[in-house]
C-alpha cells in the first residue's frame, strides 16, 4: 500500500513539475533594453521590425530615452528605405514582402505616435491617413503639415500628399478658419490651387477641392469645375474619377460638402 501511494505521489509531482516547466518554457523571454536598441537601429528592416515586438514587451520603466530614440531611428530608416524604393521607379521591388511586414511597419508608426513627441511629426506625415492622430498634437502639427504639402520631400507617395491636404482641411473644420492668420490662409489657398491646377491623381485633386471648400475659395472651386469639363485635362482620368470629382465640386459649390470631423484622443479611447 505504501509503495502504491509513493508511486502515485511521485507521478503527481512529476506531472505538476512538467506543467510548470512547460508553461515557463512557453513564456517568451523579454529582451533587454540593449537588445531592443540593437534590433531597432539595424539597417536590415526585417531585423528592425523584430525589435518592435521587443519594444512593446518592455515594461514602461525600461523604455528609456535611449530605447525611445532607437524607436524613432527605426522609423527614420524605414521612411528612407521606402523613399529610395519610390525614387527607383522599380515596380518589381516590393515595398513589403508580405502582409505581416506591412503590419509591423504600421505598428512602428503607431509606437512612435504614442511617444507624443512633436519633433516626430515630420516622420509621421509620409504615411497615409492618420488625420486624427496628427491632430492630437494640436496646433504644433499645423506648420509641419503645411510645409509637407507645399514642398513634398522627394520620393513622397502622392497618396500621402492627398492625406495631408485632408489633414489641413480637418484643422480648418475643427479650429475654424478665423483661427488662422491671413498669411496662413493664403499659403493654404496657394496649396489648394497648386494641386487643383496640376490635376494629377484623383485623391490629391479631390482633397485639394475639399480644402478649397473649407477655405471658402469659390474661385478655386469654379476653376476645378472648368477643368473637369475639359476633355483634354480629363483624358488621363477615368470616367469614374470624373464623376466622383464632379460630385465633390458640386457639393462644395452648393455648400453641402461634409466637414472633416475630428474627435479628440480621450473621446476615441472611451469608444
Amino acid at each position: 500500500m505504501k509503495t502504491r501511494f509513493a508511486l502515485i505521489f511521485a507521478v503527481t509531482f512529476l506531472l505538476n513539475f512538467l506543467t510548470v516547466w512547460e508553461s515557463g518554457a512557453q513564456r517568451p523571454r523579454i529582451p533587454s533594453p540593449d537588445e531592443v536598441i540593437e534590433q531597432l537601429v539595424s539597417s536590415d528592416h526585417t531585423v528592425s521590425f523584430n525589435g518592435i515586438g521587443g519594444y512593446k514587451a518592455l515594461p514602461l520603466d525600461q523604455r528609456t530615452p535611449e530605447v525611445k530614440s532607437a524607436l524613432v531611428k527605426a522609423l527614420e530608416n524605414e521612411n528612407e528605405r521606402v523613399r529610395r524604393i519610390m525614387l527607383s521607379g522599380d515596380d518589381s521591388m516590393p515595398m513589403y514582402k508580405d502582409e505581416g511586414s506591412a503590419e509591423r511597419a504600421l505598428a512602428l508608426v503607431r509606437e512612435v505616435l504614442y511617444l507624443r513627441d512633436p519633433s516626430t511629426i515630420p516622420l509621421i506625415l509620409p504615411w497615409g491617413g492618420l488625420h486624427m492622430d496628427i491632430m492630437d498634437f494640436g496646433r504644433k502639427a499645423f506648420e509641419p503639415v503645411l510645409n509637407f504639402v507645399e514642398t513634398p520631400p522627394s520620393g513622397t507617395m502622392i497618396l500621402s500628399v492627398g492625406s495631408r491636404l485632408m489633414t489641413l482641411r480637418m484643422m480648418i473644420d475643427y479650429w475654424g478658419l478665423s483661427s488662422f492668420s491671413s498669411s496662413e490662409r493664403d499659403r493654404m489657398r496657394q496649396v489648394a490651387a497648386k494641386y487643383i491646377a496640376g490635376f494629377d491623381s484623383y485623391g490629391t485633386v479631390s482633397s485639394a477641392i475639399s480644402l478649397a471648400s473649407s477655405l471658402g475659395e469659390i474661385e478655386l472651386l469654379r476653376m476645378a469645375n472648368a477643368l473637369l469639363n475639359s476633355d483634354t485635362v480629363m483624358a488621363k482620368h477615368s470616367s469614374g474619377d470624373r464623376d466622383r470629382l464632379q460630385g465633390t465640386v458640386t457639393q462644395a459649390l452648393n455648400g453641402t460638402l461634409e466637414t472633416r470631423q475630428y474627435v479628440p484622443y480621450e473621446q476615441r479611447e472611451r469608444w
